[in-house]
């Protein structure tokens, strides 16, 4: 079976600073995910993150990176 790969957009350091920022007001993952459009899912490991003290995910870059699917 063939390789394929395909370019998938990271989020935008922007967002990851705005949904840190919304953190820090007191918001939740959901009301964050609904807040900055992103997946419910990603914004909840975010605040999992944040809850543990670690907010390096908030700072690195928003490039583009390839996924190998089968």
């Amino acid at each position: 079976m063939e390789e394929k790969s395909i370019a998938r957009p990271r989020i935008s350091s922007e967002k990851k600073l705005e949904c840190l920022e919304l953190f820090e007001q007191g918001h939740g993952y959901k009301s964050t995910a609904t807040i900055t459009g992103l997946n419910t899912y990603t914004v909840r490991d975010y605040r999992r993150k944040y809850a543990s003290g670690d907010t390096s995910w908030a700072y690195r870059g928003g490039e583009m990176t390839a996924v190998q699917m089968n």
